[in-house]
């Protein structure tokens, strides 16, 4: 009962929180600021929340996508194989945030709209992106699955590019761990949510 009475007042709080897709916003996007005036620009922010399941143990990652500056695909989800790491839970969050990047990528393709250079992904971890980078296996990666390092060569490829942010400055935060409403409504309106 008390789960559904905050629900209810969460949906009554948020009737008037819709997604914004304008130039402007678009402009605002972290990235876009290098994209041709008039095309829609894709960029896209991972997190993950390591070791956060207590029964468990295991992992939250999220993404958020963004195409003129709003949402166009978002997840939350809890992680099936336990990380032994922060970067090894943030490096699996990468691979779903840049499956989906890669989907996008080729619909807006599709629709002309076909996307210039890689697309930027953003990410708090810096050991992730370390790893993505580096061509080289370490050996304190050997036990990670050969389908997280496909992350790897969609960096090679060209398919997106990795930047550091802050978790400050990190939308998909809010895909991942309980925020404080301040921090909360901050990762609404920088992944393009706002007030109607």
């Amino acid at each position: 009962v008390a789960a559904g009475e905050r629900v209810a007042k969460y949906l009554g709080q948020t009737a008037t929180v819709g997604l914004q897709y304008s130039a402007a916003a678009q402009r605002r996007q972290k990235g876009a600021d290098g994209a041709e005036p008039g095309r829609l620009f894709l960029t896209a922010f991972s997190d993950a929340s390591w070791a956060s399941e207590p029964e468990d143990m295991t992992s939250v990652g999220g993404f958020i996508c963004c195409v003129g500056g709003g949402p166009t695909a978002w997840e939350s989800k809890k992680q099936v194989d336990q990380a032994l790491s922060s970067v090894e839970s943030e490096y699996m969050a990468l691979f779903r945030a840049i499956r989906e990047v890669v989907w996008q990528r080729r619909l807006l393709a599709e629709l002309g709209e076909e996307q210039q250079g890689p697309t930027p992904l953003y990410c708090d971890s810096q050991g992730a992106i370390a790893l993505a980078k580096n061509p080289v296996l370490h050996g304190l990666t050997k036990h990670m699955k050969v389908k997280w390092h496909w992350v790897r060569s969609m960096v090679t490829a060209g398919e997106v590019e990795l930047h550091y942010v802050k978790t400050t400055a990190q939308p998909a935060d809010m895909m991942t761990k309980r925020l404080v409403e301040q921090q909360h409504w901050k990762c609404c309106k920088l992944a393009g949510m706002a007030l109607n």
